[in-house]
């Protein structure tokens, strides 16, 4: 998020310069020094701009206000991709603005859906795996998202909801790959290899047709979904085993004494589990934030609500 800030406020900050410091005070890395930021409304004369990089910890108000201690004179506006407690906003012992990780996703979300900011793949993060299936994330590969299937602006004129904010958020899922082999009714054996997606959010798996069209993930926020979502082994298995299973016509012969009499019978494809392969990779489904009466996400694929 450090490289499109800077690239954000290479574009929208007027006659932003480097800021000549020694050293980053109390871990937030100095991005410069501009007139102005008239996207953010803030007209000062001089803005020092800070970013505070992700952690475990949210900043706290003594954090804040140790930093105001050595902070250069003026205004200083400090992005953070931490949580920031509430009460950090009430110190009063200088003069500040910090901005949290969803404003900072939103401004950045604007400037990709406007153009003015290129929207460019991201890594698949460390090896995610589960017990018993050999599930991973290729770190060779860009991190793909799923393309929407519905409209927002026709989806709001449907439901006669306008007026409301939006911005463009993505969510996380996981896209199965299984490659293996499907056994007959007389042992016959069929490779083949499907592509299915865990959406957490609407708890389901759903097979991929293999024309399925996928995009290079933008640089947007990513929500998590709660742990407590994603399927058990047990049941995962299940349903893919489920998915993969296919119903097949065959033609049947049975000779009576007015001749031969055919039908057709629907005889069951298996997947062969002690032989297949199962490995797993991020994949991310688009959606938006929505503000109503409170947030609200707008799933991108079947259209429905979540809390956020």
């Amino acid at each position: 998020m450090e490289g499109a800030l800077r690239d954000l406020l290479g574009i929208r900050a007027v006659n932003l310069r480097n800021n000549v410091v020694e050293t980053d005070f109390h871990d937030f890395k100095s991005l410069g020094v501009a007139l102005s930021i008239p996207d953010l409304e803030i007209h000062t004369g001089e803005v020092f701009i800070w970013y505070a990089p992700a952690g475990l910890l949210p900043i706290t108000r003594s954090e804040i206000i140790r930093f105001g201690m050595d902070a250069p004179s003026g205004f200083n506006l400090i992005f953070s991709e931490r949580q920031v407690h509430s009460d950090c906003h009430s110190v009063d012992t200088f003069d500040f603005q910090i901005i949290g990780p969803e404003q900072i996703s939103k401004w950045i979300g604007k400037a990709v859906l406007t153009g003015d900011l290129i929207a460019t793949s991201s890594r698949a993060p460390e090896d995610q795996e589960r017990t018993g299936l050999n599930a991973y994330n290729p770190t060779d590969k860009s991190i793909l998202v799923l393309k929407p299937m519905i409209d927002i602006n026709s989806w709001s004129i449907q439901r006669g909801m306008d007026g409301f904010s939006s911005s463009p958020i993505l969510l996380t899922a996981l896209i199965w790959t299984i490659s293996g082999e499907l056994i007959g009714p007389n042992g016959e054996g069929e490779m083949g290899e499907w592509k299915i997606l865990e959406d957490p959010w609407s708890l389901t798996l759903s097979l991929l047709d293999s024309s399925e069209d996928f995009a290079r993930a933008p640089m947007l926020r990513t929500v998590e979904p709660s742990q407590n979502n994603w399927l058990s082994e047990e049941r995962l298995t299940e349903e893919i085993a489920q998915l993969i299973e296919e119903r097949r016509r065959e033609n049947s012969g049975e000779t009576s004494l007015s001749g031969t009499v055919r039908s057709m019978l629907l005889k069951k494809w298996s997947l062969n589990f002690d032989s297949a392969i199962i490995s797993s990779g991020k994949m991310l489904i688009p959606g938006w934030a929505i503000d109503t009466e409170s947030e609200k996400i707008l799933h991108g694929r079947n259209g429905r609500l979540y809390n956020l």
